[in-house]
């Protein structure tokens, strides 16, 4: 059986993986010059997120037989709107590289493969839709879906991802959320060593030569001083594909619609879904429906995004108190069976509140 993926990042590495455990040895197309050979940057797993309660390195040890070290976990998440400020300490996740570096969850999955990989051949469907049975697509964008019409998108920003220098506590990620430097997007800080950190700003809804405002923007109202000693700027586009198998061809990762529209997360889905292809491929599976768990899982994030959406500063600041209370955050972030499909329902009870306070408010004379 000839089997051809495109794209040698997170998800086609793991379908590859999985497809030579049953024999199967698939031809790996990549559009760069080595693995890893695009901007590095950090990416982290948040227990929100999970469907699994255990972490992410024993639940893909267990289930799937792959070994991934993280950089360290996350015990500390600061959440900030432009008015307040909640902390919570607890085991909250993982922060992993992906990149070049031979620590990147690339090269360790890499390290698990005997397959071939065509380095600097950016292949296009049709030159190999008849030579090959099966066709993994994990290109990390949405433009063959696109091409194909399948392709729907739940959220699109600019973003920039900047790598800064100072001091840092590495088990802490700090988050912000405000209208006034991202629109309906947000800003995160993630630690990649004790003297370095990743910063990305992710603004909905503006042309990329309007990023730099924003970005000063962001600086400024949270008081940012950290030099910065490398910067990229990227579109980027959430959404997903009407279908993840569309004739001999499958979707996964990225542009099979794993990443969550909420911050942008979605390594752990992205591994998933690749091993979930191979299986597919190998046992005659219905691929869409082993990804049914997921669909799931993200329209509840996606719902949530909805709601955010519709949210200004204000409403905020207000979501913010309510998530600081102490029985909420205790349900939120240290109770392993909270899941993140549950904090819909935060900002809907604020809704309606806020929908019940307007209608009993009489109109100033």
């Amino acid at each position: 059986m000839k089997v051809a993926i495109i794209g040698a990042g997170v998800s086609g590495l793991s379908c590859a993986i999985e497809l030579e455990r049953h024999g199967i040895t698939p031809v790996i197309f990549e559009k760069t010059k080595m693995l890893g050979d695009k901007p590095g940057y950090l990416v982290a797993t948040l227990r929100l997120f999970h469907r699994s309660l255990r972490s992410p390195m024993s639940f893909l040890k267990s289930k799937y037989d792959i070994n991934l070290s993280p950089l360290h976990p996350i015990k500390e998440i600061t959440m900030t709107t432009p008015n307040k400020t909640v902390s919570t300490k607890a085991n909250h996740g993982y922060i992993f590289s992906k990149g070049i570096e031979e620590n990147s969850v690339e090269h360790q999955l890499a390290a698990h493969l005997d397959s071939p990989v065509m380095f600097d051949t950016d292949i296009k469907i049709q030159d190999i839709k008849k030579d090959y049975a099966h066709i993994v697509v994990a290109t990390g964008d949405n433009k063959i879906a696109d091409d194909l019409n399948l392709w729907n998108t739940t959220f699109a920003a600019k973003c920039r991802i900047a790598a800064v220098t100072g001091s840092f506590d590495i088990h802490a990620l700090k988050l912000w959320l405000n209208k006034s430097f991202a629109n309906n997007g947000y800003a995160y800080l993630l630690v990649k060593s004790i003297c370095e950190a990743e910063i990305i700003l992710a603004v909905s809804d503006i042309a990329m030569n309007k990023l730099d405002y924003y970005w000063n923007e962001f600086l400024i109202a949270e008081n940012i001083k950290y030099p910065v000693i490398k910067q990229h700027d990227i579109d980027h586009m959430v959404g997903y594909p009407s279908t993840n198998q569309f004739e001999n061809i499958y979707f996964i990762g990225n542009c099979g619609g794993m990443m969550d529209d909420f911050l942008g997360f979605g390594m752990l889905r992205a591994i998933e879904s690749g091993i979930l292809a191979a299986r597919a491929i190998v046992n005659k599976l219905d691929y869409n429906k082993l990804l049914t768990p997921f669909k799931k899982e993200l329209k509840s994030l996606t719902e949530y995004r909805k709601l955010l959406n519709v949210l200004t500063n204000k409403d905020y600041d207000m979501d913010m108190s309510m998530i600081g209370l102490p029985v909420l955050k205790h349900m939120i972030y240290n109770n392993p069976l909270y899941k993140a499909k549950y904090g819909v329902l935060v900002p809907k009870v604020f809704t309606y509140f806020k929908k019940k306070n307007h209608m009993f408010t009489l109109p100033k004379r």
